[in-house]
């Protein structure tokens, strides 16, 4: 929560600290020392701006449903899975704010006693300073009694005791209201608001889940040594420069809340629609220094557009409209998807509409090194199962052995990659390529390289993987996200010491998978999953001493189970290649 704390009589006073700062040097500064005189007080104030927060549960005046997840057919191969969940990311614990907001921040304090207007203050903050307006002596001064106070910023519009808010300033609008608020403490007394915004706030998360689409930087600012820049990206392809509106039936939407001071209510006389087009583009920091350029290439997996309503907006009525564009040649043009829970938003609160797109059709790689769909290919001969058709990155649709004798990996308990991990998050988060070559020498790694014989596609070469289209072993991280493409698969992130995974212990990182689409997308094409049997992986663990441990892993219905193995031992090997 941003707060900022506003000492009315011409000062800040800024959370957590005793420091008083002037802001004029006229001011007079009743914590300074002065006192009240005939029972009148000079009343100070506090502000504290508070960020949106997380929405818990379902409100509404009309039937509602608790929050849940639907998946919409949207044809042609595609589905949607939508939800309407709290957004986590403005629920983080406050922090105490020892520093003025960042710009200029105008507002009006009013006073209220028997629904009689008894003064009023009006001032900017900018960051901190807090100035009276021109001809403001920037306090109020109030006999001993009980009143209502009203606090609200520019965006905020006054008629008498009438308080109204125009949609389009939903986001920006702030208001508070104390009342019964008793003053009568000398020599110095304050009132505190907490000042939420007006409006709510809608996250619209549209995630590519199994189809990511190519993009690339067209505005990159370089970072530092000492700072972390930014780039702004879209598709690279024209045609995948989606496009989609976020919209409404009309008389849905409120345009404008009016709040009634004396008869302390909220209505909403003006109805309107909501109609907003949105671009596939986005912005990524850059943390790695200097790596990034205009034109450099990245995988687009989601897409964020936010909007701001008012009160009693109704999140089951949004729905979003594809209107231009296609992914791997398969349009979304016209592709509609619905909001499956009503909720009316509140004021302050934060609401993320989550849309996981999944093409339904999975792509294969074909005996002539084509790749596309089977539906499309009827001549072709499928190899393998595409999971990455940009990295151009596919996995065989059988097992290397073909129910052969599985291979041990090697004999050595030393060193044999340049990168071994060391920690769960290289495990998961850093595990790159650990070979570059395929070396001969090595049992399961050459079974790898020799299917290109059994499949008919690939090279004999001991080249790069990825320049000579050679069969290879994949790292964990290609393994997992194999089963995250195919299967839905979510797996949790283990923390702590590894010793014990390194020495052979079982880990089940399992969250869910969907093993019925996982197997299909192999016994479609006449195929064999990578089910229930020990995999090698190409990823090397560094374990206790001078014992260096190979990963396998095996993926089943219940379980997601690695082990760092002695490499004496077999498992099964499922050959990738780049084509």
């Amino acid at each position: 929560m941003k707060k900022n704390i506003l000492k009315v009589s011409l000062s800040m006073l800024v959370l957590g600290l005793v420091i008083v700062l002037s802001s004029c040097s006229n001011s007079e500064d009743l914590a300074d020392g002065a006192t009240s005189q005939n029972g009148m007080e000079r009343v100070s104030f506090t502000i504290a701006e508070k960020d949106y927060e997380a929405a818990v549960g379902a409100t509404g005046t009309r039937a509602t449903a608790q929050p849940q997840t639907e998946v919409q057919d949207l044809g042609d191969g595609w589905t949607a899975e939508v939800s309407l969940v709290p957004d986590t990311t403005h629920s983080v614990a406050p922090k105490v704010a020892t520093r003025a907001i960042y710009g200029s921040s105008h507002y009006t304090i009013q006073a209220y006693q028997g629904g009689v207007l008894k003064g009023q203050t009006k001032g900017t903050f900018n960051n901190s300073t807090f100035t009276p307006d021109t001809g403001d002596e920037g306090n109020i001064i109030l006999p001993h009694g009980t009143y209502d106070f009203v606090c609200f910023n520019d965006k905020v519009s006054t008629n008498g005791t009438q308080y109204s808010v125009n949609r389009a300033d939903a986001g920006t609008a702030r208001f508070a209201v104390k009342r019964g608020v008793v003053i009568n403490q000398d020599p110095k007394q304050y009132v505190a608001f907490e000042m939420k915004h007006v409006g709510s706030m809608v996250t619209f998360n549209l995630a590519f889940v199994n189809c990511p689409i190519t993009g690339e930087y067209y505005s990159v600012m370089q970072p530092g040594i000492t700072y972390v820049g930014w780039g702004e990206y879209k598709p690279e392809k024209p045609a995948e420069r989606l496009k989609y509106t976020i919209e409404t039936a009309p008389n849905k939407i409120p345009e404008k809340e009016v709040y009634d001071f004396s008869m302390d209510n909220y209505s909403y006389p003006v109805m309107g629609k909501e109609n907003f087009s949105v671009n596939v583009e986005g912005r990524n920091t850059a943390y790695s220094y200097g790596i990034f350029w205009v034109g450099s290439k990245l995988g687009i997996y989601n897409n964020n557009s936010t909007s701001y309503y008012l009160p009693t907006s109704d999140c089951g009525d949004f729905k979003l409209t594809f209107t231009f564009g296609e992914i791997y040649g398969q349009s979304l043009v016209g592709k509609s998807i619905t909001v499956p829970t009503h909720k009316l938003v509140e004021a302050n609160k934060s609401y993320n509409v989550k849309i996981k797109l999944r093409m339904s059709k999975n792509m294969y790689l074909f005996k002539d090194g084509t790749a596309g769909f089977l539906a499309d290919n009827p001549s072709k001969t499928p190899i393998g199962v595409v999971i990455d058709p940009y990295a151009h990155l596919a996995v065989a649709l059988k097992d290397a052995d073909d129910g052969g004798t599985p291979p041990v990996w090697s004999y050595s308990n030393t060193q044999e990659s340049s990168s071994p991990v060391e920690s769960f998050d290289d495990l998961f988060y850093n595990g790159g390529m650990n070979y570059s070559y395929i070396s001969s020498s090595n049992p399961a790694r050459q079974l790898a390289r020799d299917y290109y014989q059994t499949v008919g596609f690939g090279s004999s070469s001991s080249a790069v993987i990825g320049v000579d289209k050679v069969w290879y072993i994949p790292t964990l991280t290609e393994f997992l996200k194999m089963g995250n493409v195919l299967g839905e698969l979510e797996y949790t992130v283990p923390t702590g010491d590894p010793s014990n995974f390194f020495a052979g212990a079982p880990l089940n990182i399992l969250k869910s998978i969907n093993m019925t689409r996982f197997n299909k997308a192999f016994t479609d094409a006449g195929g064999t999953p990578p089910t229930n049997n020990a995999y090698w992986t190409n990823t090397e663990c560094k374990g206790n001493g001078t014992y260096y441990p190979q990963v396998q892993v095996s993926l089943g219905s219940t379980s997601c189970n690695l082990r760092g193995q002695f490499k004496g031992l077999t498992a099964k090997v499922r050959p990738f290649i780049k084509y």
